[in-house]
This record gives C-alpha cells, structure tokens and sequence, in this order.
C-alpha cells in the first residue's frame, strides 16, 4: 500500500472519528428573546452551524426575564450538555447562573452581550459602543451637510441592557460633539409597540423634533411607524440593525430613514456555536471574536438590493 493511499485512508478515519464525536455533542443556547427578525437571523446562523457540525443545538429563549434564563442555564447543566452559548440578559444580575455553570465544568461562550465574571474568557459579537458611534457619525455628517449643523434629536434607548447603555453612549458622544445639537427626549423602549407609542408621545411634547436615533430593530420599527402615520416627510430617522422590512423603507423614494449601522446576526449566531463547539470537542477556541459591523444609507440603492436578495432564507 503506497504513502497516498495510506494517507488517504487515515484522514477517512479521522474523519469519520470526528462525524462520529460530533453526533454526540449538544450546545445549549440561550437567546434573550424570539422576536424580531434579528433573533431570526441569529437563530438560522445557530442552526446552520449545527448542520454543518453535525451536532445538536438546542435553542431556548430567556424571554427576557432573569429568573428564566438562570432556571434555562441551571437545565442546561442538569441536562449535561457539552457547551453553553448565551446572551446575558444585564453583565450582573445575569452572573450567579453564569458563574454556576462554568463552575460545574461546562463551558460557556456569551454571544451579543457579556457579564461581569472572572469567569467569562469567550465572547462573539460586536463593540456595541461603535454600534451607535458609526450611526452618530453619519449624522454629524448629515446634520453638517444638509441641516445646517442644527438638529433637534430624540434618542430612544434602553436602561435594562447594558448593551444598549453603549449604544446610546457612542451614539450621543458624536452627536453631541456639534454646538447645534440638542438633544430634547431621551426615552426607553425595546419592541414595537412601545417605540410606538413612545415616539407619538415624544412628538407631541416635543413637536420640535427634527431627528429620531433608536438603539435597535424593533424599537426603531415602531418609531418609523409613528412617524410614518402622522406623515412627517421632513422628519430624519437613523437607528440600529437592519432587517427585510427597513431596507424596502430605505429604498423608497424621499424616504426619512436616512442610515442603519448593523450586526450581522447570521454570522454572530454561526460563530457562537462554532466556537461552544471547539470548546467542548478541543478544549478552547479564540478568546474574542468580533463581527464586523456594517452601515447602510438610503442613497445606495444596489447595496440594499444586495442585502434583500441575500437573505432568502428569511
């Protein structure tokens, strides 16, 4: 039997060991919700991963309460999976569970958020404080060229996670860089429905409004829908994340969504697994793996059409 031969056999049965291993490996993940196209994108990420390990995943969603993600952490180590991948709800009140897991020697990939722990030694996401510092630096741009360097903004945000903390903090400190900024509302909302009604109410007290940042998807859909209803043309809106929905918004004509920073949550959720993954089958994986961020703005018609045709899936 010549060298080739023989070489080629061995990698057959290494690989065959390794299918076989990965048959046997679960990863836990633990998402902070289920809505929204974004989760949508990171679960598809989570389960493409898993195909292409051929390992079990199995996804459960936290649903924003800390007593339900620390009782899904304590099921997963009761459960003996191989891994855990989370989204930590706050980097606090998220670390008793955290810190339960790790010690029982399981170990433990954050993914979007972290938590404040020793313990914590692998995360895949992005810097969340860019996240809102490239948007606040498309509209210092925009308020310099087309605004006069004047804007009256509103910011809707988040005090529950501290991600969103960053994302409002990068995005103020550009923004406020500029005399002719005053920042006139400052509220909280997460889905939909409150960026909704929190924007309606926002407009009425403070008609003098002239641009809206919100922290992310659904909180900036349902303040696009307040301002769409009441009909403010020359409103300028920019926010966080993109989804199907607000590149179609984009691509309108004189459309008031003028630019989106975004994750890209497809490749947060892949990597993430991936790495739980290397963790339970090597021992280790990269410390840090940060997603590169990207920006849209409303006059690139081809990037938005590039981004809608490539996520069939959806």
């Amino acid at each position: 039997m010549n060298g080739l031969v023989k070489g080629i056999l061995a990698s057959l049965i290494i690989a065959s060991s390794s299918a076989a291993i990965a048959k046997d490996v679960t990863i836990g993940a633990i998402l902070l919700d289920t809505k929204g196209e974004w989760m949508s994108e990171v679960m598809h990420g989570m389960k493409q991963a898993g195909e292409d390990l051929n390992i079990k995943v199995r996804v459960a969603d936290s649903s924003g309460d800390l007593a339900k993600e620390a009782s899904i952490m304590d099921n997963f180590v009761a459960q003996g999976v191989d891994a855990i991948t989370i989204s930590p709800q706050n980097d606090e009140a998220s670390a008793a569970a955290f810190d339960r897991a790790v010690n029982s020697g399981i170990p433990v990939v954050t993914w979007n958020s972290k938590v404040n722990s020793e313990n914590m030694k692998y995360f895949v996401g992005v810097n969340n404080y860019d996240l809102g510092k490239e948007t606040g630096e498309v509209a210092v741009r925009y308020i310099n060229e087309n605004m006069g360097g004047n804007a009256k903004i509103a910011v809707i945000g988040t005090s529950k996670y501290s991600v969103g903390l960053e994302r409002v903090n990068g995005f103020l400190d550009q923004v406020t860089k500029l005399p002719g900024v005053e920042i006139v509302a400052r509220q909280d909302a997460e889905y939909v429905e409150l960026g909704m009604s929190v924007t309606e109410a926002i407009l009425q007290a403070k008609p003098e409004t002239d641009m809206i940042w919100a922290w992310n998807l659904t909180s900036m859909l349902g303040a696009y829908a307040a301002v769409k209803t009441q009909g403010l043309d020359d409103m300028v809106m920019m926010g966080t994340d993109m989804s199907l929905d607000v590149a179609r918004f984009m691509q309108e004509e004189g459309t008031f969504l003028k630019a989106v920073t975004t994750q890209q949550p497809f490749e947060i959720g892949y990597q993430a697994v991936t790495n739980a993954y290397e963790l339970a089958t090597k021992g280790e994986t990269k410390s840090e793996v940060l997603v590169p961020l990207r920006t849209y703005v409303s006059g690139t018609p081809a990037e938005l059409k590039e981004y809608i045709e490539s996520r069939d899936y959806l």
